[in-house]
């Protein structure tokens, strides 16, 4: 087991980490050293515990230097024989009755709440990977999830996961990438922070790497793929509520064939979300199939003929680059046995 792999001292580095910062914080108490030696005691024990199965040899070595280490901050924290054993009677009872079981109930309230960030985001079948992780208490660690969007499109996705100073995992974000041949580029990628107060799921990414523009709290956000930030993400086009587009109108101004409130509704809320969806329209009695983008930019829609190739409205009024969607023929045999029925 390499060192960064070393469970053991990578908790240690996270307590050392803590402790420094706090010891500045609280430099000028006197009983700061006892105080810190006490909390110390605690957390060495608890590491004791967690690891006292390990089969990894760096980790068994690690743990018998930290016994070493314990017995000799014991002695410095209650160096009267009889104050020393008194405590670990007590402190033995205390673990066996508190620290293990909130040690336990933390465990598991952490991974409720990372199961549930993982189902809000669209990633609820890495979920497995990520406990397996958990076991081997890493500091970071990233799980990878890539599938076929469909025959020309690839989306990749690495989840990434970091434990935090109290010892919790936090789920930090996801970076995408999707490979395609009609999205600006031969492949676009961004990393989507998991943030509280906004945040992006797997179907919102494949959208917005897609080109489209997705509704988020109001605001309208799409990427401008020719200019990134710093860590290499792209950077938003953002269009809120006072630029003044909304989808719904944009969809009353075109001829949509089945335009009863249910159908448009659903049109509408799948345009808000960043997809391309399918519509017909009627155009001069004639029925035309395309296939719709919310536009928020210009305020419009954009139009796809069944080829996805980008037409204008004016076009598809005009019948270019469109053919008008033809109705089935009904089976002549079926049309002479109706009529001889009938007779």
């Amino acid at each position: 087991m390499s060192s960064e792999n070393n469970r053991v001292e990578n908790e240690i580095k996270l307590w050392m980490s803590k402790e420094e910062k706090l010891k500045f914080l609280f430099q000028n108490s006197p009983l700061i050293e006892r105080s810190f030696g006490i909390e110390k005691l605690k957390f060495f024990k608890m590491l004791l515990y967690k690891y006292k199965n390990t089969k990894a040899v760096d980790e068994k070595i690690t743990l018998r230097f930290l016994k070493h280490e314990y017995n000799k901050l014991r002695r410095q924290v209650y160096p009267n024989i009889i104050d020393r054993l008194l405590n670990e009677a007590i402190s033995a009872v205390v673990f066996e009755r508190i620290d293990k079981r909130d040690y336990v109930r933390d465990l598991e309230l952490n991974k409720k709440t990372l199961e549930e960030q993982l189902i809000k985001s669209g990633f609820h079948e890495a979920y497995s990977k990520v406990l397996e992780h958990i076991q081997e208490q890493q500091l970071n660690f990233s799980v990878p999830v890539s599938y076929h969007i469909s025959e020309n499109e690839r989306l990749e996705h690495s989840l990434q996961f970091v434990k935090d100073a109290q010892g919790a995992y936090q789920f930090d974000g996801f970076r995408s990438s999707l490979d395609t041949d009609s999205s600006p580029s031969s492949r676009s990628t961004h990393y989507f922070k998991n943030e509280k107060s906004e945040s992006f799921n797997a179907a919102e990414a494949y959208e917005m790497l897609a080109g489209r523009a997705v509704l988020k709290s109001g605001t309208w956000k799409q990427f401008n793929f020719y200019d990134r930030d710093r860590n290499e993400n792209y950077r938003m086009h953002e269009f809120p509520e006072a630029y003044g587009y909304n989808v719904s109108n944009a969809l009353r101004a075109i001829p949509l064939k089945n335009d009863d409130y249910e159908t448009f509704e659903s049109l509408a809320d799948s345009l808000k979300k960043g997809r391309r969806e399918e519509a017909v329209l009627l155009i001069q009695g004639r029925e035309m199939k395309v296939f719709l983008e919310a536009n928020p930019r210009f305020k419009t829609l954009t139009f796809y003929n069944d080829r996805m190739q980008k037409i204008s409205f004016t076009e598809i009024k005009n019948g270019c680059k469109i053919s008008p969607l033809l109705k089935p023929k009904q089976n002549i045999e079926t049309q002479t046995a109706k009529k001889s029925h009938h007779m």
